[in-house]
Formats: C-alpha cells, sequence, structure tokens
C-alpha cells in the first residue's frame, strides 16, 4: 500500500493537517517537527518535492543531484563516472547515478520521479537527445526543477556545458599539418551524435584552410573497437593512402592500431594515428596513443557552479552552451 499523510502523521504523533502543510512548504512549525515529518515522509517513500521543501525550510546543507546517462560497461563512461564523481565530493554535492534506457522508460517521467523523490536537480549525459527531446522535457518536467546537460548540442534548449570537440579536431589537424602530414584521413563517429559532427568539422575545417593540405579519405564509424579493426581493411585497400588518421574516439583508434600492427604496419612510420578522449590506454599501448584529452573533473566542476546558479528562482532555461577547453596528448602513434 502507497503511504499516506495519516502514516506519517502517526509516526511523528503530528496532526494531519500539520503534516500536510510541512510537506506543502506552507508550515511554521518548528524546525525539529519539519526535519522530523520530512524524515519519516523518506523513510516511508512518500513523494515529495525534497529541493522545494530545502528552500523553504532550508533543512539540508548537501545538494542532492541526480546524474542521468546512458550507460556502457566500458573504459570511457568508468573515467567520465569517476570524474564527476571526484567533482561532486569536492563541490559536497551528494551524487546519485540514474541509468536511462529509452526502451525501458520515457525520460521526462523519470525525472519528475526524481524531482519529487529527494533530489534538488539533474545533469543530463545522454548524446543521442535532440532538440526535439530538450523541449519535450521542459514541456513535461516543473519548471522549479533545475536541469543541466553535458551532452554537445547545435540549438541547446537547456543550458549545456561540454568539451570543445571543434576544437580538439581543430588541434589533432594542426598537429598532423605541424609535422608534416599533408595526405589525412578522418574515422568519424556516428552522424546521429553531436559532438561526433563537432570533431570532424573542427578536423575538416583546418584542411580546407591549407591550401597544401588535402583530406584524402573519410569513413563513417561507430565509436566500437571492432570498427576500428574494420576500417583498418578499409584502409588496406586503398590506392592512395593517408599519411594521417584522426579516429574520432579511443576505441576505433586502439582498434585501428591492433589490426595495423598485426598487419606489419608502423606506426607511426607508415601512418600516424590520433584518437580522443585520452582514456588510460592510450598510455598503456605500444606506441602509445596521442589523443584530445577532457578533463572531467573540470567538467563536473564547471556543471555544478552552472548548476548552483540555476537554484535560486527563477530557473529560466536559456540555452547558453558553455564548453570546456581541451588539449592534446602527444604520444608516439602521431
Amino acid at each position: 500500500m502507497k503511504p499516506t499523510l495519516k502514516d506519517i502523521a502517526e509516526q511523528t504523533g503530528l496532526s494531519i493537517s500539520t503534516v500536510s502543510r510541512i510537506l506543502r512548504g506552507d508550515s511554521n512549525s518548528s524546525k525539529d517537527n519539519v526535519e522530523q515529518t520530512i524524515h519519516v515522509a523518506q523513510r516511508l517513500n512518500y513523494p515529495i518535492n525534497s529541493r522545494l521543501l530545502n528552500q523553504q525550510y532550508e533543512y539540508k546543507s548537501t545538494l542532492q543531484v541526480a546524474l542521468i546517462s546512458s550507460f556502457y560497461p566500458d573504459e570511457f563512461y568508468s573515467a567520465f563516472f569517476y570524474g564527476i564523481n571526484n567533482a561532486a565530493k569536492a563541490e559536497n554535492i551528494n551524487m546519485s547515478y540514474h541509468i536511462y534506457t529509452p526502451e525501458d522508460e520515457n525520460l521526462h517521467s523519470l525525472i519528475n520521479s526524481l524531482s519529487h523523490n529527494f533530489i534538488d536537480a539533474a545533469i543530463l549525459f545522454i548524446p543521442t537527445l535532440q532538440e526535439s527531446d530538450y523541449k519535450e522535457i521542459i514541456e513535461n518536467v516543473p519548471e522549479s526543477f533545475p536541469l543541466v546537460s553535458l551532452a554537445p548540442a547545435f540549438n541547446p534548449v537547456i543550458d549545456t556545458m561540454t568539451f570543445d570537440s571543434y576544437r580538439g579536431g581543430h588541434l589533432v589537424a594542426k598537429h598532423f599539418y605541424d609535422r608534416g602530414y599533408k595526405d589525412m584521413g578522418i574515422i568519424t563517429g556516428p552522424h546521429t551524435k553531436n559532438e561526433a559532427i563537432f570533431r570532424k568539422n573542427g578536423f575538416t575545417d583546418f584542411i580546407n584552410q591549407k591550401e597544401d593540405a588535402t583530406l584524402v579519405w573519410q569513413v563513417e564509424g561507430d565509436y566500437t573497437f571492432g570498427f576500428g579493426k574494420r576500417a583498418y581493411q578499409s584502409y588496406a585497400k586503398l590506392d592512395k593512402k593517408p599519411r594521417a588518421i584522426f579516429t574520432s574516439n579511443d576505441y576505433m583508434c586502439l582498434g585501428f592500431l591492433e589490426q595495423a600492427t598485426r598487419n606489419g604496419v608502423n606506426i607511426p612510420g607508415d601512418v600516424a594515428v590520433a584518437g580522443f578522449d585520452d582514456l588510460p590506454a592510450c598510455e598503456y599501448v605500444h606506441p602509445g596513443i596521442t589523443s584530445v584529452h577532457t578533463d572531467y573533473d573540470i567538467l563536473g566542476k564547471k556543471a555544478f557552479k552552472l548548476l548552483n546558479d540555476k537554484i535560486t528562482p527563477p530557473h529560466e532555461h536559456s540555452g547558453i552552451l558553455s564548453v570546456v577547453p581541451v588539449t592534446l596528448t602527444v604520444r608516439e602513434s602521431s
């Protein structure tokens, strides 16, 4: 049976009307009564608006933030969650993680459920969301519930903090060019993911600005290790091969590197390669992989600052896009 106000009243010794006013944020009860009522409601899993009650009564000092994300059991998500968690600890924020699976649940229903049960705000990291998805969220989630996204967007609907993927691609192309690699190739990420488009555009825009640089090969990948291996097979059949290849994430770069070295290709002597994300594996393989470095601790700290700025009403969605700078970690692969 679902808990009721009567259940809370019986356990607190307060009247039903007092409990109701407290949970509506409309009571002048003592601090002890407020804290006791909220504690019992939480223990009974009675739906409350924790953020609203904290604003009204200031009964707690630690912000409760939900990170809602898609998830795959791999090194990228491990590095991502680890960095965001470190940032949360540094900012004295209690972080909870919620895996979103589109086939199992409705996103705005999930957010609504969190907004009424202990959670003060939410951060979204779902790279497949499009502009229409964010608009649907805004239309169906309470205006008073602060939201921030960490996924790149061409036309942000909610405030977004993300890495400068365009600059990352640009840095790789410049690095290749400065090394004398003028014929270049790229294994892009999926065209359905905005960050893949930004990375590709940064890379190709640099090439297009140089009269003596040429993009001689391009193939769309899926960010997996297996595709990197398959991409090598396509590369091996080329009559005119690129001297350097930008793989738009590290997994594809690792797959390409393994298949190339198995076939006697010298890296970087025959072809230079570079990836994106600078996962720990880039340092431990041979040759070490040049990769665009993304600092998730910094991303998390800036995201939490943006979220804190939105805690105080009004909670308007301005669609501001803020980017965190990236750098290039150069290793032996290029």
